[in-house]
């Protein structure tokens, strides 16, 4: 008994697990096959409900009361038609929304069917053959009783059948249901005997030492020595013990700060990964020290120099010492230099790597040294942008000197500053220890930040020369300022005329197509080859009965020209090689003596490609002669105005002209030269009432309104007056319309003393003829 014992708590609990697995399937197709094969089923009550209350359901069919249901006879003769069907056939039936599957029926209940089926059938052609007008229904009264009655006795052993049916089903399920719960007991008995045996008195045991272990009792063991999966798990928690006690050990020694602690046990378990995590974790924390120094370092070196490039950026002599000395101070270096490129005045002057500052052991070096680009280590460090170090110096190179000897430095690294891909500066540092890589890393870091700043010093100079060239600048400015306002008003006139030309050409364009075949132009486009590859219609209507009549899309721009070849196909070739050419010529093609204007243009691609150009022309002959015609109306209206000008100005009377805006048109010498003496300069264009007296505004609106007025004024200029004779006079312009107000003035102060004399003498005279 003890070996069996033995042998079953030796069990494998997979074992078990299959016993159990195969108990639960076994007990799983007991429960299905119960509840499929027995209980009230919906087929069941279905059948109970139709069949065991068929008798019930043919009640509204009875002879007596066929008359009164005459219009639910034919829905109750389907209704049992599909009962009788369903059942004996086996069938789905709607039952509401829910579809309830029927098999076909047996033994007694399918022969009791039968004889209501047949029945039925008889009792059913009555009925129609009633409904068919076939037969009265008091002819057929009596077989009607006859065959219902029969219907009915055999619904009645129907449903008799039928309910002896569900009394068998229910006796046969509580039997199953019995040994169904007897299965269950006998199988929960034997898995509670197996689990409290094998698994729980285990577990139990390894909850306790794992309670132990959780509260961090580490030399609490378990004993069970089950040659099972617990038992496994036993051994490896006691292993697992083991493990965490040293890895406990040695994570104190390392939160201790003794990042050297060795780890027990580790020679013994090759495999221990938490040891060789710990481990690691004791490399890393050892690495992330050390990197954490060299990032303290780098951090506090760059908050240094943002201090000394922010307190040293407007003169770059100073800063270049205050860089290059503290970068050899916190670098632990010897020697250091910093140089400043130079920009050149011209594109043609190369950039020179100018020497700015040196430092050594603590002094300033006063050196002045300039390199070329690509001269030496600090010219090659520029020209490829990248930094170079050494750490096989040549014996020639440099030597730190000291009070104690000299010596060759053991590594050289220069480091170009750079700012946005453009190198601004080079950095060079000299020193008798192997430079770090987190300290090169540093200096190019830095290397941005003096890269600006060193920018920024020299754009606050070139500022400062600039501020000073400009304000000697200003006074030239305001001197040119009002003929820069006059030439604005220019250019605003200009601007609109150009606007109105731009909307024009955008109209133009919008109608290109149009205009290709519509306008009255003529159109030709050809390619490199002088091959023609567009004619519109007006060039091919003009060239019909000449010689040029069969040329069109596809021929030779050049081979029906003749005499004349040579000399279009330069005006193409100089359109070929990007020049636009515009030009008119005489042209005879019918024999006509006509002037004609040509624009060439080259067709240029989006690549910058000529491909090919347009030939535009177009008949100017009545321009042309309009031209001539203006130019001789010109030479007229100059000749004219020669005369105007020699008219107004050979007279002693002063005038002048406005227009409708009160503006000067005109106005003659005498006139200028009076107000030149008030100090006012009189010019075309000048608005007349910023002169005169207000009393002018009124005579000037009479005389635009149509009025001549005639009037004398007495004008005073520096203590001295003078009567003047003034008219002011309409000028009329086409169709009538009045455009304007001529004003001429004349001084009639000597006339008016002579006719005061005058009169003064004949006084006299008449005093003496009283006499």
């Amino acid at each position: 008994m003890g070996k069996i014992t033995r042998n079953i708590k030796d069990w494998k609990i997979r074992k078990l697990a299959y016993i159990l697995g195969a108990g639960l399937t076994i007990l799983a197709v007991a429960v299905f096959y119960v509840y499929s094969t027995f209980g009230y089923s919906d087929e069941t009550l279905f059948r109970t409900e139709k069949l065991g209350n068929l008798s019930t359901i043919a009640l509204p069919l009875h002879p007596d009361m066929l008359s009164q249901n005459e219009e639910v006879v034919e829905n109750k003769i389907r209704e049992i038609e599909n009962i009788i069907y369903t059942f004996q056939k086996g069938d789905s039936f709607l039952k509401g929304k829910d579809k309830i599957t029927v098999r076909a029926q047996k033994g007694e209940v399918k022969d009791e069917l039968k004889k209501v089926q047949i029945s039925w059938d008889a009792y059913k052609n009555l009925i129609f053959s009633w409904k068919d007008g076939q037969t009265s229904l008091n002819s057929i009264a009596n077989e009607l009783e006859n065959k219902f009655q029969l219907f009915l006795k055999n619904a009645v052993k129907l449903e008799t059948a039928v309910y002896d049916l569900a009394k068998k089903e229910s006796r046969e399920e509580t039997t199953a249901y019995i040994i169904l719960v007897l299965y269950i007991l006998l199988l929960i008995g034997f898995i509670y005997l197996l689990v409290r045996y094998l698994i729980m008195t285990p577990i139990y045991k390894i909850s306790l030492t794992t309670r132990e272990l959780a509260v961090g009792n580490l030399s609490q063991k378990i004993e069970i020595n089950n040659r099972n999966e617990l038992g496994y798990i036993a051994k490896n928690i006691n292993e697992l013990a083991d493990i965490l006690k040293n890895a406990t050990d040695f994570t104190t020694k390392i939160g201790q700060g003794k990042l050297d602690a060795e780890y027990k046990g580790i020679a013994e378990n090759e495999s221990n990964s938490l040891a060789n995590s710990l481990l690691k974790m004791r490399d890393q924390m050892q690495s992330s020290a050390i990197a954490d120094r060299e990032r303290n370092w780098v951090s506090e070196g760059l908050a240094k120099f943002a201090d000394i490039l922010r307190n040293n950026n407007d003169n770059i002599e100073e800063l270049s010492y205050q860089i290059i000395s503290n970068l050899v101070k916190y670098m632990e270096a010897n020697q250091g230099a910093l140089f400043v490129l130079t920009e050149p005045d011209s594109d043609d002057e190369e950039p020179k790597i100018v020497l700015e500052s040196a430092y050594a052991y603590e002094r300033k070096k006063r050196l002045k040294k300039e390199i070329s680009i690509g001269e030496g280590l600090v010219g090659q460090s520029v020209q490829e942008g990248d930094r170079i170090y050494l750490t096989e110096v040549p014996d020639n190179y440099i030597e730190i000197k000291s009070g104690l000897g000299d010596t060759l430095p053991k590594c050289i690294l220069i480091v170009p500053l750079k700012i946005n891909g453009e190198t601004k500066g080079v950095v060079e540092i000299a020193s008798i220890q192997p430079i770090p890589q987190y300290r090169i890393e540093f200096i190019e870091k830095l290397g941005e930040n003096i890269a600006s700043t060193i920018a920024n010093a020299k754009i606050n100079e070139r500022t400062k020369v600039l501020l000073e060239e400009s304000q000697s600048m200003t006074e030239q400015m305001r001197a040119q300022e009002e003929e820069m306002r006059q030439n604005m008003e220019e250019m605003e006139a200009t601007q609109e005329e150009m606007a109105r030309a731009q909307a024009e050409m955008g109209n133009k364009e919008s109608s290109l197509h149009a205009l290709i075949n519509n306008t009255t132009d003529s159109i030709i486009l050809i390619d490199t080859d002088y091959t023609i590859l567009v004619m519109n219609n007006v060039i091919k209507n003009r060239y019909k009965g000449t010689q040029y009549e069969k040329m069109t899309e596809g021929s030779n721009a050049l081979d029906m020209l003749g005499d004349v070849r040579e000399e279009w196909k330069n005006y193409y070739d100089r359109v070929f090689a990007g020049e636009k050419l515009s030009f008119t010529i005489k042209s005879s093609v019918k024999g006509e003596d006509t002037y004609r204007h040509y624009d060439i243009h080259p067709i240029e691609e989006t690549n910058g490609r000529i491909s090919g150009a347009t030939i535009f022309s177009r008949d100017i002959t009545e321009q042309k002669n309009l031209e001539i015609q203006k130019d001789e109306v010109v030479e007229k209206m100059q000749q004219r105005g020669y005369v105007i000008d020699g008219m107004i100005n050979t007279t002693t009377d002063s005038f002048f002209a406005i227009d409708s805006d009160y503006n000067i048109l005109i106005a003659n010498d005498i006139l200028k030269k009076e107000y030149e003496l008030s100090g006012i300069k009189l010019e075309q264009g000048q608005n007349i009432l910023s002169i005169l007296p207000e009393i002018w505004k009124e005579r000037f609106d009479k005389a635009l309104a149509g009025e001549k007025l005639e009037f004398e004024e007495t004008r005073e200029n520096k203590g001295v007056k003078n009567i003047y004779k003034s008219r002011c006079e309409p000028i009329m312009g086409a169709k009538g319309k009045i455009i304007g107000v001529i004003t001429i003035s004349k001084d009639i102060t000597s006339e008016r003393n002579m006719k005061e004399e005058l009169v003064k003498l004949k006084g006299e005279l008449e005093k003496l003829k009283g006499k």
